[in-house]
């Protein structure tokens, strides 16, 4: 991509025509513990490509050079008996009643193990069923949860995940059921339903079964995924107040898209009903609408453009500043529903239309086995998450940013010796923003991503001691960096 180009600062501080003033806060609102995504289903498809672009995609999404993500979830497969789609259809270990075989889903455990070989420090192996025959119709979707099977099932997690900690990957957090809400009866990927009254009963039996090998300090659960905040909001009280001692977080999706009132009350009832325990947003994708964040829908639209990458930066921001959860994950980080043919169209990638999805950060070419094309085809948002997942890392702390000039689309990220605000302008002009800090702060150079920049390189803030002028070109993220200490 061609780099924007950068005007001398003190001439953008004269054309500019928008100046904003905000201060940070030396008192720190929460630690971040994870920015992430998920890998179902494509490393199934991805197994199949060369090693070496397995390694790319790898570096891609574990590295500092690349998202530098601290978070992954690993699909712990169901069998995918009775799923239509093979490729969201992952093995499962289960055999028998404590009988495994581990040599199953060689795919999803290769990525797995590369997530724990660069470092990422949050694990998460989820569920969207139990093993087909704990479910109720034996299969791995369109069933639903079986009363009295949660020690069998809990037992089953617990197994898996000792005996990858014991292969030294370690496995830190367990979520049991992914989406419970829904069995997924097309059979179009793995579900199982658990009614809310029983989900307390998943819970206690995967603890126990955590118990039993020791690991309750050392492996969370995280319950329940439930797909929208509007309908867990009634179901949390037929179990979350039962097991808010076994938790380790409360996992939410958004696919309903919350306005920042129906976040906030979603929060009212979770912290209600289980004081002290953090929320933490787990999965979402899929939505067309505006850089603002506005018009946003569940449906197709695949849309590789700065617009809708700052469309789902104000989902990340909101749940980071306005709900002020310390844990992102994304839906599935890659994706085949690019919707065009990308070995056909050399424009297929970099153009919105209306037959793919945005549930992806990186694409690949759905027809690769009969085609030949091993090609990756990253989106603009990656470039956008890669600001968090380079940034916000477990330990870092948010700074609350206040003032008339203030947003929830600005967040700053501190950690013993380093600030680094993240401010966003989803307009259409050029502006800039005042921002005062607690203390004398050293401006470094800092990165943006736009419209015709890929996290490029751009000029330190400027000002001095405590006082900083930061340039927001239009349509961009920005992630300007400050050293705590004088110049």
């Amino acid at each position: 991509m061609a780099s924007r180009t950068v005007l001398p600062a003190l001439l953008v501080a004269a054309v500019l025509p928008y100046v904003n003033a905000a201060t940070v806060s030396g008192t720190p609102a929460q630690t971040f513990s994870g920015i992430g995504g998920s890998g179902a289903w494509w490393t199934i498809d991805l197994f199949q490509f060369p090693e070496e672009v397995r390694q790319n995609v790898s570096s891609l999404l574990f590295s500092q050079a690349g998202l530098g993500l601290s978070s992954y979830r690993y699909n712990v497969g169901g069998g995918g008996v009775g799923v239509n789609n093979p490729s969201r259809a992952p093995e499962t270990f289960y055999v028998s009643p404590g009988q495994y075989d581990f040599s199953k889903d060689a795919a999803g455990v290769y990525f797995l193990t590369e997530a724990s070989k660069h470092g990422v420090s949050q694990l998460t192996m989820f569920a969207n069923s139990a093993p087909a025959p704990l479910t109720s119709g034996g299969t791995s979707c369109g069933s639903s949860y079986v009363d009295g099977s949660g020690a069998a099932f809990g037992t089953f997690l617990a197994d898996v995940t000792q005996h990858f900690r014991d292969q030294g990957i370690m496995i830190n957090l367990i979520s049991p059921m992914n989406e419970p809400d829904n069995s997924f009866s097309d059979c179009g990927q793995e579900g199982m339903s658990v009614l809310p009254w029983k989900r307390a009963e998943v819970v206690n039996g995967l603890w126990d079964a955590l118990d039993a090998h020791g690991l309750t300090d050392s492996v969370g659960i995280i319950a329940d995924e439930t797909s929208w905040l509007l309908q867990a909001v009634p179901e949390y009280p037929f179990w979350l107040g039962q097991v808010t001692d076994k938790i380790a977080a409360i996992a939410h999706h958004t696919y309903d898209y919350p306005s920042d009132v129906g976040y906030l009350a979603y929060l009212a009832v979770a912290h209600g009903l289980a004081p002290g325990k953090q929320t933490w947003q787990t999965e979402v994708c899929c939505t067309g609408g505006n850089a603002d964040g506005s018009g946003k829908s569940f449906g197709a639209n695949y849309d590789p453009t700065i617009v809708n990458a700052l469309l789902f930066s104000n989902m990340v921001f909101q749940s980071l500043n306005l709900a002020g959860e310390p844990h992102y994950d994304w839906w599935t980080l890659l994706s085949s529903t690019i919707g065009c043919d990308p070995s056909q169209d050399p424009a297929c990638a970099t153009t919105p239309n209306g037959n793919g999805w945005n549930d992806g950060i990186i694409y690949y070419d759905p027809n690769f086995k009969t085609n030949g094309n091993h090609q990756l085809y990253v989106k603009k948002q990656f470039w956008t998450y890669k600001h968090f997942g380079n940034f916000v890392k477990p330990g870092t702390q948010r700074l609350p940013i206040t003032g008339s000039g203030s947003n929830t689309n600005m967040l700053a990220v501190s950690n013993s010796s380093t600030i680094v605000v993240l401010a966003m302008n989803t307009g259409e002009s050029d502006s800039s923003l005042a921002l005062n800090f607690p203390q004398t702060v050293c401006a470094q150079p800092g990165f943006r991503t736009s419209a015709t920049e890929d996290f490029a390189g751009v000029p330190a803030a400027t000002g001095s001691g405590s006082s900083y002028s930061l340039s927001l070109a239009a349509l961009s993220l920005t992630s300007y960096i400050f050293r705590m200490s004088a110049c």
